[in-house]
């Protein structure tokens, strides 16, 4: 019975210590605020860049015989589900914003996102990431993909196990 006492503690010990952190409710007030705020002005123009990067990708597996009119419709459908999926992510965002700034913390950078500077940054940085994705990201993902999937190869390979 100690025995089972003890262990059932030593568990309960541990998951407290590894279970996240909660932010208080002053810093996920503050940080909903700051999402609303900065994540509202910058959707639209972040999921554009991230749509108009990646479309061309998926647009290039397709069959070549689809006509102009499917095309449209399975952009339209990409831009839909990419939407609603995004926006969902963004309901944790508040969490997370919380377990990593105080309250107070969180308020400066609403205040900073308020002023000039701030402002251009929320509507550079959808830009600026959308040229990067599509500047510098998105033409090594093919070498990157064929020297992982060789490297990985040839791993399995020395280590005697088949492919």
């Amino acid at each position: 019975m100690k025995i089972t006492r003890a262990v059932g503690l030593s568990i309960f010990a541990l998951l407290v210590a590894w279970a996240p952190a909660r932010a208080d409710d002053a810093a996920h007030a503050a940080a909903r605020e700051l999402v609303d705020f900065t994540m509202g002005r910058m959707l639209d123009d972040t999921f554009a860049k991230i749509s108009t990067a990646m479309w061309p990708g998926i647009q290039a597996a397709l069959p070549k015989s689809i006509d102009d009119k499917t095309l449209a419709d399975l952009r339209a459908e990409f831009d839909r589900i990419t939407r609603k999926y995004v926006t969902q992510s963004l309901k944790v965002a508040p969490d997370i914003y919380a377990q990593h700034f105080t309250a107070d913390e969180l308020r400066q950078l609403l205040a900073f996102y308020k002023t000039p500077l701030g402002s251009k940054v929320l509507t550079e940085v959808p830009k600026v990431m959308g040229e990067y994705t599509t500047k510098a990201l998105m033409p090594m993902m093919g070498p990157m993909q064929s020297e992982l999937q060789d490297s990985i190869q040839t791993v399995l390979r020395n280590h005697g196990v088949a492919h």
